[in-house]
């Protein structure tokens, strides 16, 4: 795709979401407020089922929402028509014509609004030529690539010089190689025409590398929207934790909390540290979330006194070793059955990484989080929910 060039496009704004409340199919609610700023992109990590679709539908008008405003520079724009919102939707609810070829698709929102031919025309050919279609401008999309069919969803959401472009999750089916090039090339062209971008993925590494900022989107909910460094350093909860720097999050009871450091009992009866965060009374439920590259290990040769004496430690006997080229994935269980995972670097040597040993793990209490829950059991079904995602 050649570099883009800039555009005329009217100046970007900023988008406000506050306390939007959106009901959908099957009963499924999002709630959310978050505000984009000018020529800025957020990136939403979520999926169809946690709302992302469902929020993206309802800024572009085509949800109708509960409570709640949607603000274009401090104006409500819910009540305006889509097309008077000027947004640009790429989503696949909302496909490419299949009767009409890559300019058709193009000049298709152009002619709905309006536009004399010779300014539909123009528009078309910089649509070709900004996204690299000018070999299949003639070409209907049944015959199309998955990258060139995305590449004329973009044109044609563009084609209308919108100020806010809305993508839901568009890159999702093509090959690492053509999603990363797609990526590059949306950056430069979002940042050439000054377009304020809001991206639903489902794929981590692609909100971070996209987004300014990255919002976490849960079952509806969103969690926290912030850098993603302060995301990965900072969670705000264990749902964040896990999604951002996939966390092992460990079910524990409060035994001590001095502002800074919480000792926190774990179900195996072994003590461990984290920085806490919220409200963590003594003996309150809570979920102590560790990343697994801050996990050291120490394997042990035998078993007993030597294991019995070491504090600040949890034993836990390894399952399995993954090489992942550029870590090692290390998969220990506790003595409750729990799983934990760790990463070392791939200089580790193999032979010495047997199923059945014991080893001893630990971690810095800053290296550590510890969040309050309402009771036990939801702390240890998400411990257990996000091991099993991260471990298949």
């Amino acid at each position: 795709m050649p570099t883009p060039m800039p555009s005329t496009s009217p100046p970007p704004f900023r988008l406000s979401v506050e306390a939007l409340r959106v009901r959908g199919a099957r009963q499924a609610v999002v709630s959310a407020s978050f505000s984009i700023a000018p020529g800025r992109t957020l990136a939403l990590l979520g999926d169809a089922a946690d709302g992302t679709s469902l929020l993206l539908d309802a800024i572009a008008g085509h949800a109708p929402i509960d409570h709640g405003a949607i603000l274009r520079d401090g104006r409500p724009i819910g009540a305006l028509p889509p097309r008077d919102r000027g947004i640009g939707l790429v989503s696949p609810r909302d496909p490419l014509f299949t009767h009409l070829d890559v300019a058709g698709n193009i000049g298709f929102p152009l002619r709905v609004r309006g536009l004399p031919s010779s300014e539909r025309d123009r528009r078309i050919a910089d649509g070709l030529a900004l996204l690299g279609l000018d070999a299949v401008a003639h070409v209907c999309p049944a015959d199309l690539s998955p990258a060139d069919a995305v590449r004329a969803a973009l044109a044609r959401a563009l084609a209308a010089d919108p100020v806010l472009l809305l993508l839901d999750a568009p890159l999702q089916l093509l090959r690492p190689r053509e999603r990363e090039q797609l990526r590059r090339s949306l950056k430069r062209l979002v940042g050439a025409r000054g377009l304020t971008m809001l991206l639903a993925t489902e794929d981590r590494d692609e909100a971070l590398s996209m987004g300014d900022e990255v919002g976490v989107l849960d079952r509806g909910t969103l969690h926290q929207v912030d850098s993603g460094a302060a995301l990965l350093e900072r969670p705000c909860d264990a749902v964040v934790a896990a999604r951002i720097g996939d966390a092992n999050l460990l079910p524990g009871r409060i035994l001590e909390n001095d502002g800074e450091t919480a000792r926190v009992r774990l179900p195996t009866g072994h003590v461990m540290e984290a920085e806490p965060f919220g409200a963590l009374p003594e003996n309150a439920a809570c979920t102590l979330a560790v990343r697994p590259d801050r996990i050291a290990t120490a394997f042990l040769n035998r078993r007993g006194s030597e294991m019995e004496a070491a504090e600040d430690a949890l034993p836990g006997t390894l399952q399995d070793v993954l090489h992942l080229g550029d870590h090692l994935r290390l998969r220990f269980r506790l003595a409750d059955g729990m799983e934990l995972l760790v990463r070392r670097p791939p200089a580790a040597i193999l032979a010495e990484l047997r199923p059945g040993r014991v080893a001893m793990l630990a971690w810095q209490p800053h290296q550590a989080r510890v969040f309050p829950v309402s009771d036990e059991q939801p702390a240890r079904d998400a411990a257990q929910g996000y091991r099993a995602a991260l471990l298949f």
